[in-house]
């Protein structure tokens, strides 16, 4: 696992100067944060299921992507979603901008699911998401709710924590 973090931290520039835009960048992130996170009641799934909650573009961005590609020795399915009842138990639950109230309400579903829950939208992992991607100096960067990780079932491996601002929810 450390030498594969090693050989993440060394393709990283290269995935990033190849990428032109931030959405791409979270897209080829992602796939590679995966590794790095286990899963206490793992989704039963045939694919890597990974759901983008109302982000079409975004959602085609993560296809393109992942086309015949795999995650964790499962080929890789991404699904676009506008409902809640829609998201089912994905290994990876991606939510888009939408407004805090809905976001509460998909944090409350991903945690009584044990879902990996990631956005880029402010506020997100002090508000009870597990990850929340953002940009500074035009590099990208992670706040990790370890709270609602546990909460949610999922162990973080260190070497992700120790690359990630470790943020506290709400109580």
């Amino acid at each position: 696992m450390k030498n594969f973090f090693i050989l993440f931290l060394v393709i990283f520039p290269l995935i990033l100067s190849a990428a032109s835009s931030e959405s791409e960048i979270e897209v080829a992130v992602l796939g590679k944060v995966t590794h790095f996170v286990k899963y206490k009641k793992p989704a039963e799934n045939e694919n890597f299921l990974i759901v983008v909650y109302k982000d079409k573009p975004f959602a085609k961005l993560m296809q393109k992507k992942y086309a015949n590609k795999q995650i964790n020795h499962k080929n890789v399915f991404v699904k676009a979603v506008t409902q809640i009842d829609a998201i089912q138990r994905p290994n990876l639950l991606y939510i888009g901008k939408i407004s805090q109230e809905q976001q509460q309400q998909l944090i409350e579903y991903a945690v009584q699911n044990s879902l990996f829950s990631v956005s880029s939208q402010s506020g997100f992992a002090s508000r009870g998401g597990v990850m929340q991607l953002y940009f500074l100096s035009q590099k990208i960067r992670f706040k990790i709710n370890l709270q609602a990780a546990k909460k949610s079932n999922l162990k973080m491996s260190a070497s992700l924590l120790s690359i990630a601002t470790l943020v506290k929810g709400e109580q």
